[in-house]
């Protein structure tokens, strides 16, 4: 027979069970824990750090706050939290995770990582780390990987074409692959190059893969300026061949097609910066219109019709080609004499690569009516250039255009019909009533009073007509929008998402937090925002994954930028040490990035 005491307690562990399950308490452990760690302390500039910080005994613990760490680009990559029953004893942790890029060589120390809970602090160990110099670009042949890259000259003239070029070297294979080469948008205009190539190389008798990207810098203002260096980010995949020399079978699944075990190592390349000195171009005799074009060019011109009557109209077609600042060509003065009435179209550029140049073809469109008869011609049209690899100015132009204008041959006439002259005689001046209309004939001027509606009653009459159209209009979208509101939870979402982050910021702009948790919030609000707009679950996305996002829901790449700049430059304020800060800046930057987005 059972023991009554042990049935009791059979009873009485059901429901505690069922509290622990339905209605969990914060803490399981009176040991909580608070560590951090590193997957290296020892690493090249190259390389990139996973700092994990573990909480450890407490479920939905706060966020603990990050040292300042002004000598790493600091990425969040994400929480994970798990659950464990080991004998009946649950245990939980949360886990927060970096990614720290290293800018320097040298030895740096992670300091204590900190966490407020109920009036406790809870703190890390701190963390030693070497960051060490990569290899010797001469030692290339011992390297796996490596990045290059060049200008096509380094003492340009103003408005003179500069080929920035970067070159990825690998032996392995690389994914997830994203560059970034920045340039100084005040001292340089840019045009893009075209896609990748992907080529074969050998360097000092190794064979590389090599991915090869080229941007069209023009400077724009003379002087000394430096173009930053170019960062590659990306996973190097090492394909590992299983030990199977004794199995027979081992030629059979180490063939490619059945894919072997892989590991992947994520690299961040830099590359230096480069100086430029931009020279003024040389000084300009006896050249009239001007307009700053740097290249090497030509010019064409064609008409419509060399023969045309008086009156009709022709087109003259200008068509300017090369290589250099073609999109600045302008013809905004067109002298014609007195001959022509001109009528100018919007030009059309077209823009081609030549070599690893931009360049294009610009055309220019011209209506013109003719004023005089006869044979007329139109005049050469000049353009003036600077050719920078003969340092020399240039004058290109049309060749004159014969046209001949016909004066008009047939002249219209107008024929005047006036009716036959009756003879007064036969007018008979009686006139007799032959029948008369059921309806009453009015013979009176005042009978013929034209009838207008009061004014008022047009407009009682307009309102009783439309009124009920728009109200069942209205109520027919609103029923449908309440619907979706119920029904459709990702319509409901991208509803509410700008006036829910809007209220956020609000409340965020007048708040008194700290700077670090000001931009935390802030950081948090776009991202909520983007989850809710694009049906996202969750809200710790990388700005990376963001942009992502944003790009295979195509959104502008304008705003995709503006959205990943923000992001970063909120991560990068919560973890570098104090910086002035313009919090109202920021507000205004992420409401005006909301409203473009609505757009």
């Amino acid at each position: 027979m059972q023991n009554p005491k042990t049935k009791l307690q059979s009873w009485l562990t059901a429901p505690v069970i069922l509290i622990c399950m339905f209605f969990p308490i914060q803490s399981f452990s009176s040991d909580i824990k608070l560590t951090t760690s590193v997957d290296k302390n020892i690493l090249t500039i190259e390389d990139s750090i996973e700092l994990s910080i573990n909480i450890s005994g407490i479920r939905n613990p706060p966020i603990p706050k990050l040292p300042p760490l002004p000598k790493f680009i600091v990425r969040s990559t994400g929480t994970q939290s798990s659950t464990q029953i080991i004998n009946s004893n649950m245990q939980v942790s949360t886990t927060h995770k970096y990614l720290l890029i290293p800018k320097n060589e040298g030895n740096f120390t992670i300091d204590s990582v900190v966490m407020n809970l109920s009036g406790s602090t809870y703190q890390s160990e701190p963390i030693n780390l070497t960051i060490l110099k990569p290899n010797s670009i001469k030692s290339a042949e011992n390297r796996l990987v490596y990045t290059e890259t060049s200008i096509s000259k380094s003492n340009p003239y103003i408005n003179e074409q500069v080929v920035y070029t970067f070159k990825l070297f690998r032996k392995i294979e690389a994914r997830n692959l994203n560059l970034s080469m920045p340039y100084d948008e005040s001292f340089f205009r840019k045009e893009d190059l075209g896609k990748a190539k992907h080529y074969s190389m050998v360097v000092n008798g190794v064979s590389y893969d090599v991915d090869e990207i080229s941007i069209a810098l023009f400077p724009t203002k003379t002087g000394k300026s430096t173009i930053p260096p170019s960062m590659m980010e990306l996973d190097l995949i090492n394909r590992i061949q299983s030990n199977r020399q004794r199995d027979p079978f081992a030629r059979f699944f180490n063939d490619p097609f059945f894919g072997r075990a892989t590991q992947s190592k994520h690299k961040i390349l830099s590359t230096k910066a480069i100086k430029l000195k931009t020279k003024p171009l040389p000084k300009k005799e006896n050249l009239k219109d001007f307009k700053n074009i740097v290249g090497q060019f030509s010019i064409a011109a064609t008409i419509g019709k060399e023969n045309l009557d008086e009156g009709d109209t022709t087109t003259l077609t200008v068509t300017v080609s090369g290589i250099g600042n073609i999109m600045d060509v302008l013809f905004t003065n067109l002298n014609l004499g007195d001959q022509f009435k001109v009528y100018p179209d919007q030009p059309l550029f077209q823009k081609s690569i030549h070599g690893n140049q931009v360049g294009g073809e610009k055309i220019f469109k011209f209506a013109l009516v003719p004023f005089l008869t006869g044979k007329q011609f139109i005049p050469s049209i000049a353009l003036n250039y600077f050719d920078p690899d003969k340092n020399k100015y240039n004058t290109i132009s049309t060749n004159p255009i014969n046209i001949t204008i016909k004066p008009r041959t047939n002249i219209e006439e107008l024929n005047l019909v006036q009716p036959k002259k009756m003879d007064s005689q036969k007018i008979d001046s009686t006139i007799s009533i032959l029948a008369r209309d059921i309806l009453p004939i009015h013979t009176h001027i005042e009978d013929f009073k034209s009838v207008t509606y009061d004014k008022n009653r047009r407009i009682i009459y307009m309102f009783g007509t439309i009124f009920p159209i728009v109200v069942y209009l209205i109520a027919a979208g609103y029923i449908r929008y309440k619907y979706q509101m119920n029904e459709d939870i990702s319509y409901s979402r991208r509803q509410e998402a700008y006036g829910k982050a809007k209220d956020k910021l609000n409340r965020l702009s007048g708040s008194t937090l700290e700077s670090k948790d000001f931009v935390r919030n802030l950081s948090q609000i776009i991202r909520e925002y983007i989850g809710d707009k694009l049906n996202l679950q969750g809200s710790a996305f990388t700005a990376k994954e963001v942009a992502e996002n944003l790009n295979k829901n195509t959104y502008a790449q304008d705003k995709i930028f503006s959205v990943k700049n923000l992001l970063e430059k909120c991560e990068s304020m919560q973890y570098s040490p104090v910086v002035p800060m313009n919090e109202n800046g920021l507000i205004d930057e992420a409401a005006e990035l909301l409203v473009k987005l609505e757009k």
